[in-house]
């Protein structure tokens, strides 16, 4: 049996972020076995992973990722179960390093489990599912992938809310002169929770809630029959003004509209954008 000394505890706590006592345990199993040693904690912490699998995640990390030339995106949304995990540099790190992950491939929305299976861009040989795996040994918390969703235009760009919780992707026909008008409409996205990019977006079943209720509205304050469908109309192109991105007002620049905005950066259309909220 190889020697088990300080030192190759200390390596393999370091490589894999697990207690001290539990990797001079698994050495103490393995013989001093390096490679036996960590097989053993991927499989006790894979075990301990599906005993809390049930348990509910309420906290988490939006996850973001850009490529160099900011044509493709991606974001993720992270879950795990208490808040103080959802905010260590390990579970931070982890939802950034999916999104990577996500990035690498073609699908523009990919199910979790094809996630899993990507390869690690931050270990040579590991699959995202063996990252999780091993943030959980750290942090011992049920962690499950939400969500992911990747984009691509002619210029991409993304936001993450200060307490991580909200992130906003979206995907223009063109880069932005300057390029903070972007950023300035993440800013926009996470503010004002737009339901659709123009009025072709929005379900048809929430305009006609607005029809209704504007009808009814004027009906029963006795407006006159012969300028009602005026005034609905008038509501429901409010209700396209306040829930179209492409129509709101901008909430960095007073009364112009998003439109004009993007139009002065020399951005003609929005292609796809995604707002994601961790429990939302």
């Amino acid at each position: 049996m190889a020697a088990i000394t300080a030192a190759n505890v200390k390596a393999l706590r370091e490589e894999t972020g697990l207690p001290m006592m539990e990797c001079k345990s698994a050495l103490t199993e393995a013989s001093g076995n390096v490679d036996e040693a960590k097989e053993i904690l991927a499989k006790k912490y894979k075990g301990k992973m599906e005993k809390r699998s049930g348990n509910v995640t309420g906290e988490g990390r939006i996850g973001v990722a850009i490529s160099d030339d900011k044509k493709t995106g991606a974001i993720v949304d992270l879950r795990c179960e208490t808040a103080p995990v959802a905010k260590t540099d390990n579970f931070i790190k982890l939802a950034d390093v999916i999104a990577a992950a996500v990035l690498s491939q073609d699908d523009a929305n990919p199910s979790v489990d094809v996630v899993k299976a990507l390869a690690s861009p931050e270990s040579a040989g590991k699959t995202i599912a063996d990252e999780i795996e091993a943030v959980f040994g750290v942090l011992r918390e049920n962690i499950v992938l939400h969500s992911a969703k990747r984009m691509s235009g002619g210029f991409v760009c993304a936001y993450v809310h200060h307490d991580g919780k909200t992130g906003v992707l979206v995907s223009l026909d063109a880069a932005p002169n300057p390029e903070s008008i972007g950023i300035d409409l993440c800013h926009h996205v996470t503010f004002t929770r737009p339901m659709a990019i123009d009025r072709d977006g929005v379900p048809a079943d929430e305009v006609e809630k607005a029809r209704q209720f504007a009808q009814e509205a004027a009906e029963a304050e006795g407006k006159p029959a012969q300028i009602i469908d005026k005034i609905v109309e008038g509501k429901v192109n409010a209700f396209y003004a306040e829930n179209t991105l492409m129509e709101q007002e901008h909430v960095k620049v007073s009364k112009t509209k998003v439109r004009d905005v993007l139009s002065g950066g020399g951005v003609n259309a929005i292609h796809d954008f995604a707002l994601v909220r961790v429990g939302g």
